[in-house]
């Protein structure tokens, strides 16, 4: 019997494309041309342009039609041959790969008409509550809810460490794949920190680096709480927290905050009735209200902590920066049943962009937070954590330190000043004994919404306090950070302030 070859038809359409057009090169970049060229035409094929069996142009077609040399594009095509999305045909030319499935046309929605486009696979949004980051590296002149100067730290000595430990021939073992609880040597330097700053003693195994203090409530949330325990919080509250204890499926109990901190009598009736896995407290400037937690109500609430065995998740993310006295202990420094989950942060010392952070608590505890926090970081940057044990070693963290906090104290007093004379009708404040921000009660007939969007427009940055606000809480008020503020830039933040008001 005789067979007959009979050639698959190859469709030529693809020849009559404008290529000029579609495919376009760039001679000062740093791709070279024939890969630019061929992934144009990768381009082309995933988005449907150019189908399986497709025939391309001619390399000296193509070549004139962009401009470049012909062998370029004879480059281009053995490339996109060899990474198989073309094949080569004798006589005939070069063809998209025939094998390749069929993809259908990408099509662009129409601006400013409601597509109902169904989504290409589906998933959960927890988060749809949460409030987007503002971007403050991009602001010229903010008032923040009390951030750090990033200008007085000592980042080009932090840095000059760090070059210097990654040129040393020892120093390369740390770009290997390290501890998930963090640098040794500086989880040393944290307990002599801990010890000599707060009468915290704790040993180097019982701490975790963290990136930030948010990282440390996230792993401690995570381990403490299941879907449907329930975790005591503050009427007010930090935001960020309250959404971390929402994601693990867990119910928020608010309990009332006064000048004193949290309302522990009214903590201790809902505990006769009811289970409380954990409570999250903020006992040093409580956020945003910056108030302190009394002596009196923190005892209380260790002896309620051992008596119903809840966990104490305790945020200190400013305790470096007391001014009128000596600050109170940390619950943890007083806490001898092994309630207390510490969190603390250097990025909120520091340079909020510099992520340094740490929690001690239990060593069984601690250990699971690193088992956990491998699944979603591994581990940290060893080489930045090893130069910030170095700045700890030295004592350049302490006078960091102590120089930040005379000077924040002069800004703080200053912010006050100029509050109490040219706000003094439509702002209601209390002078914080530390922190980094003032608790600013407004007028109730300012629209916090309005103000910062006139506030914007003449070149100032400020919230509009959405972040403090939640379904029990909606004072009209706001954080207003005056550490990150030179004394020009104090003034001149506070008049913009002060004609939009007024």
């Amino acid at each position: 019997m005789e067979y007959i070859y009979i050639p698959i038809l190859i469709k030529t359409t693809a020849q009559m494309l404008p290529y000029k057009s579609l495919i376009q090169v760039d001679r000062n970049a740093s791709v070279t041309l024939h890969i630019q060229v061929c992934n144009s035409f990768i381009s082309l094929i995933t988005n449907g342009t150019l189908q399986p069996a497709d025939i391309l142009p001619s390399s000296r077609v193509l070549a004139e039609l962009i401009g470049i040399n012909r062998n370029t594009v004879k480059l281009a095509y053995e490339e996109l041959i060899s990474q198989g999305w073309a094949e080569s045909v004798e006589r005939k030319g070069v063809f998209v790969l025939s094998k390749l499935p069929i993809r259908s046309k990408a099509t662009m929605p129409d601006a400013g008409k409601n597509n109902n486009r169904k989504e290409a696979f589906t998933w959960v949004n927890n988060f749809k509550d949460a409030l987007p980051d503002v971007n403050l590296q991009n602001t010229a002149l903010a008032i923040d809810d009390g951030f750090p100067d990033v200008r007085l730290a000592p980042v080009d000595v932090l840095m000059r460490e760090y070059r210097s430990i990654s040129r040393r021939f020892h120093g390369r073992s740390f770009l290997k794949y390290g501890s998930s609880k963090g640098s040794e040597h500086l989880r040393d330097a944290i307990c002599n920190y801990l010890s000599n700053s707060r009468g915290l003693v704790v040993s180097t195994e019982n701490i975790i680096i963290t990136k930030g203090s948010q990282m440390g409530i996230y792993l401690a949330a995570q381990l403490l709480l299941t879907p449907n325990d329930t975790v005591a919080v503050g009427v007010s509250n930090y935001f960020s927290a309250d959404d971390t204890f929402r994601h693990t499926g867990a119910n928020l109990l608010r309990i009332p905050v006064d000048h004193n901190g949290m309302d522990v009598n009214h903590l201790e009736d809902v505990l006769k009735h009811k289970k409380i896995k954990a409570v999250y407290v903020i006992p040093h400037h409580h956020f945003p209200t910056t108030v302190t937690m009394s002596m009196e109500r923190r005892l209380k609430l260790l002896n309620l902590a051992k008596e119903y065995h809840f966990a104490i998740i305790e945020d200190d993310y400013d305790f470096d920066f007391h001014y009128d006295n000596k600050p109170y202990l940390p619950l943890a420094s007083i806490d001898h049943n092994h309630n207390v989950i510490y969190i603390g942060s250097i990025s909120k010392t520091f340079a909020p962009a510099l992520r340094i952070g740490f929690m001690t608590g239990p060593l069984p505890f601690i250990d699971a937070a690193a088992s956990l926090r491998q699944l979603i970081d591994k581990q940290g940057d060893t080489l930045l954590e090893e130069a910030f044990a170095v700045l700890f070693d030295d004592g350049e963290m302490e006078r960091h330190f102590r120089k930040s906090l005379k000077i924040y104290k002069q800004r703080r007093n200053l912010f006050c000043d100029i509050l109490k004379s040219d706000f003094n009708d439509v702002i209601d404040f209390k002078v914080p004994e530390g922190g980094l921000g003032i608790w600013a009660n407004f007028d109730e007939g300012i629209d916090l919404i309005k103000m910062p969007q006139e506030a914007l427009k003449k070149g100032l940055y400020i919230s509009n306090g959405s972040f403090y606000k939640n379904e029990s809480f909606f004072a009209n008020a706001l954080r207003l950070g005056f550490a990150s503020l030179k004394e020009n830039e104090m003034i001149e933040a506070l008049d913009i302030l002060k004609k939009v008001i007024h």
